[in-house]
């Protein structure tokens, strides 16, 4: 079997392919540019556009799955990337998929679409989209998320029409993010068909991350990080491997007739942290003190909310130090009850938060002797 990974070089996208070397699947990655751990791993790469339809068609030329893991994160103002990379992407991977008859997509969706401004413990796929959306990340994954699970048993096609919703740029600002984008009464024993299946992880971590634990200890050296909230919301985190595995049993699970086809599923450890005992202990790995200052959630919220408006009408680039969605994630709790993937994927997560974090301290202390020298 051959399986692209779009985001192949990213932090998640170098574990799963990895996941698929060592069980016999040959992976290849789609992303902007080459990466050199790949090459050294010898994984054929295909650079391109995620917002190009023919850049992704020719890349999902020649595969049997797709996993659809990239994506653009960040919190900026500019609605630009998001469009393009989130929404035209998922939509072009889709498109693609169906042209050239490839039998299984697992896309890696995002719990913060169903994200309230309030805390949620405990819930559970049942739980609807997010009846406010804070940042166009969240908007377009939630829209993304339905154009993939819509697409469920849809016949390959050269000219699948997405239900007839109008995706242009035009178009974008005017979306509703709860269009409840829903699929036809479709025919699940046809083996001409596109199986799709979607998963929500929440704050990936663990060795080799550049983005969320780098960014964090970058804050906590210019003194830019502040504990919003009380400091005792608990969150669902999932360790990177454990991340992979889940992908790998998505799509070993996609089987026409089972429940797993047009599904979603929160992936995630065990047990949930406290946010900022959680925060403190990766910068103890860094040498570095603890949080010792801290905002209410009510003057985080306001603050983000200046913030938002400012970067939009000065057309700021770069993130917001605060943002309404930020202060939510870092004063609310997030965790969720996983029986759904454990129950229907085999999903349990192999490594543990204890070690998963033993092994994140050795990674940042090589990389701290690294800078030294």
């Amino acid at each position: 079997m051959r399986a692209l990974v779009t985001g192949g070089g990213g932090f998640l996208g170098r574990y799963l392919v990895k996941r698929l070397l060592a069980d016999g699947i040959e992976p290849i990655s789609f992303s902007r540019r080459s990466h050199a751990e790949l090459n050294d791993l010898g994984i054929e790469q295909r650079q391109g556009d995620l917002a190009s339809f023919d850049d992704v068609d020719r890349a999902i030329q020649g595969v049997d799955a797709v996993f659809h893991v990239a994506a653009f994160p960040s919190i900026v103002m500019d609605p630009t990337p998001y469009y393009l990379t989130n929404l035209m992407g998922a939509r072009n991977v889709v498109a693609a998929c169906l042209k050239n008859k490839v039998r299984r997509l697992v896309y890696t969706s995002t719990q913060c679409v169903a994200n309230t401004i309030e805390s949620q413990e405990g819930i559970d796929e049942s739980t609807p989209f997010a009846p406010r959306f804070l940042c166009w990340y969240q908007m377009t994954k939630a829209i993304s998320e339905q154009l993939v699970r819509a697409a469920n048993y849809a016949p390959w096609t050269d000219d699948y029409d997405f239900g007839g919703v109008d995706l242009s740029p035009s178009n974008f600002r005017r979306l509703n993010p709860r269009i409840h984008i829903e699929a036809p009464p479709r025919d699940s024993t046809r083996e001409d068909t596109l199986m799709t299946v979607a998963l929500r992880p929440h704050l990936i971590w663990g060795p080799g991350d550049r983005h969320l634990v780098t960014r964090m200890f970058q804050r906590a050296r210019s003194r830019r990080l502040t504990r919003v909230g009380d400091g005792k919301n608990l969150i669902a985190t999932i360790y990177v491997e454990n991340a992979a595995d889940a992908h790998k049993l998505a799509l070993d699970a996609l089987v026409p007739g089972s429940s797993v086809p047009g599904s979603v599923y929160y992936i995630a450890q065990e047990k949930p942290m406290n946010c900022w005992q959680w925060i403190n202990e990766l910068l103890a790995f860094a040498h570095e003190p603890p949080v010792s200052s801290s905002v209410s959630f009510k003057t985080a919220w306001r603050m983000g909310a200046f913030l938002e408006k400012l970067y939009s009408v000065c057309r700021f680039k770069g993130e917001p130090v605060m943002t309404r969605f930020l202060a939510t994630q870092l004063a609310n709790s997030y965790w969720f009850d996983t029986t759904r993937a454990k129950n229907e994927l085999g999903f349990t997560p192999r490594v543990s938060n204890e070690e998963g974090m033993r092994r994140l301290s050795a990674f940042v202390e090589e990389c701290l002797a690294k800078e030294k020298k």
